[in-house]
């Protein structure tokens, strides 16, 4: 540092721009005085880092793959279709530009890039010994700025819909999670799955803290950290912190101001401007975001922004058929209607626009002249916009809607009904789980030594 400090920033500059993207990267956190002068010569090519959203993966129920509801740019394109990857079913988690896969064979998934279309095979996950009321969620943990490394966990939940009056006696009078809280953790360093320990930091909370597959959503954190909390208010909501550079985790209650026994609803984590959100979703229309504040050692949740979109639904339904007369800026790539037609034997070529969307310009909605109708429909969330204080609306599966809270504007991305969707789906018409993706062109994807098993 101290040859650091006789060098003129036109010199350090000479020196940063000659590293490779992700150790300059790094050297940004060396000190304020690198961060600044990286930044104010634009020194990083930011267009290869997950800096900017490129659409949202959806899994519709009763479909063959994930949709890709992609946002046009003028860049190299991305197509939502994994068929790269020897074999997939769904999505089941995404980490700053790269997808955790289900593959079609029991117990093998996938990690992919779809952006540079690299793809890794991860062994068999390793047998679950806590009784058949268990399950595993997976959780996919990448920070491109560190390593071009990845880590997979497996957290024990109750299987789906599992009371807990199944349990174990026993169990149901031990503390859960333990601690130390033995996970399964794969590392595309070793290539193999590995037993790791986290011990409890912090109290536990009153109500025992057994968490619902069925009933969450996971995101891993760019700084090693995952947060794994319920999604639904059929169960007692909790959440968990596992720190994965010290090997702890803490407990997280449910925010207070949420009364999940007078309201049906659901919880959802997410990323966004400042940090960790949970939205609360409930009585159709209602949303309540909420921001977790880590400070002082503490873990609590600070109410953000408070909303009934019941007014919006109605004047937005009011505009007529949403799905052909208001095309919107963003595409439905229409994945399965392409490679798995209904009825149809010419299937056609998928035909992109090119043209950048501005998230803070294109196809605002002006609320205050659009006349209110009766029809109200529901609105969901699809996911958070990681860098901006942004929401993504699903209404009534036909529109998806980027909600700026700060300011209470929206903007019609465009139609996200699948066609003939209602011909395959019928009255199961639904998205799944959604994840919002944020492409990294980094081409060094760790390559498997493994052997990918055949699918059918």
């Amino acid at each position: 540092m101290a040859i650091g400090r006789e060098l003129t920033d036109d010199l350090i500059a000479q020196v940063l721009r000659r590293l490779p993207p992700r150790s300059l990267a790094t050297s940004r956190g060396v000190c304020r005085a690198w961060r600044e002068l990286v930044d104010a010569r634009q020194l990083l090519r930011v267009d290869l880092l997950p800096r900017s959203v490129g659409g949202i993966f959806m899994n519709y129920l009763a479909l063959n793959s994930p949709e890709f509801f992609s946002r046009p740019t003028m860049g190299p394109s991305i197509s939502g279709d994994l068929e790269f990857i020897p074999g997939f079913s769904m999505v089941v988690d995404h980490c700053n530009g790269l997808l955790l896969i289900a593959g079609t064979s029991r117990g093998h998934d996938y990690v992919c890039n779809p952006a540079t279309r690299g793809w890794a095979w991860l062994p068999p996950r390793p047998t679950l010994h806590m009784g058949e009321e268990f399950d595993q969620i997976k959780c996919l943990v990448y920070d491109p700025n560190v390593s071009p490394h990845y880590k997979v966990f497996l957290v024990p939940s109750l299987a789906d819909d599992q009371p807990m009056s199944m349990l174990d006696p026993e169990m149901m009078q031990s503390e859960w999670p333990p601690s130390p809280f033995a996970l399964q953790v794969f590392s595309s360093i070793t290539e193999c799955w590995e037993e790791r320990s986290f011990v409890l930091e912090g109290g536990r909370l009153e109500e025992r803290s057994f968490l619902s597959k069925g009933g969450r959503r996971v995101r891993a954190i760019t700084d090693m950290k995952a947060y794994i909390g319920e999604k639904r208010s059929t169960c007692s909501a909790k959440m968990v912190l596992i720190s994965i550079s010290d090997a702890k985790y803490r407990l997280i209650p449910t925010p207070s101001d949420v009364e999940l026994g007078h309201h049906d609803g659901c919880l959802s984590l997410g990323r966004s401007e400042k940090g960790v959100y949970c939205a609360f979703e409930h009585d159709c229309h209602g949303l309540r975001i909420f921001l977790l504040n880590e400070s002082c050692g503490q873990a609590g949740w600070e109410l953000k922004h408070l909303v009934d979109l019941t007014s919006f639904a109605r004047k937005f339904h009011a505009r007529g058929d949403s799905s052909q007369q208001h095309k919107g800026p963003w595409i439905l790539q229409d994945i399965n209607y392409y490679k798995y037609p209904y009825d149809n034997d010419n299937p056609k070529e998928l035909v992109e626009d090119n043209f950048e969307w501005n998230s803070d310009d294109d196809n605002i909605l002006n609320t205050d002249d659009m006349v209110e109708g009766h029809f109200q429909g529901y609105t969901g969330l699809l996911g958070f916009h990681p860098h901006k204080e942004i929401v993504f609306l699903n209404v009534s599966l036909r529109r998806a809607v980027a909600y700026h809270w700060n300011i209470s504007k929206f903007q019609d991305l465009g139609n996200i009904f699948p066609k003939e969707y209602l011909e395959v789906a019928g009255h199961c018409a639904q998205i799944d789980t959604s994840f919002t993706y944020t492409p990294c062109w980094m081409d060094d994807f760790p390559e498997s030594k493994l052997e990918a098993p055949i699918e059918n």
